[in-house]
């Protein structure tokens, strides 16, 4: 079976597909080292060797920013009250 790699529906999927992976995995490291942790125990340096230190401070100025914690709050209230 042969994959048009230029086909719209293919690329589409494809690119959901690797979002979806991306997005699972920040969820994981946000659970291991940052969720519960201290301020002042929080990595600098990435945990992880695919993520540049760089990259790993921009995720973590990402989670640190009040939108995205109240953000976050709510969705883990609303779910956590559905059940």
């Amino acid at each position: 079976m042969a994959i048009n790699t230029k086909d719209k529906a293919t690329e589409e999927a494809c690119t959901d597909m690797m979002r979806s992976a991306i997005k699972n995995q920040c969820y994981h490291l946000k659970k291991k080292y940052f969720n519960g942790v201290p301020a002042n125990e929080i990595r600098t340096t990435s945990p992880v060797d695919y993520m540049s230190n760089a990259q790993w401070r921009d995720l973590i100025a990402k989670w640190s920013d009040p939108k995205n914690m109240v953000r976050g709050s709510f969705h883990i209230l609303f779910f956590a009250n559905q059940f």
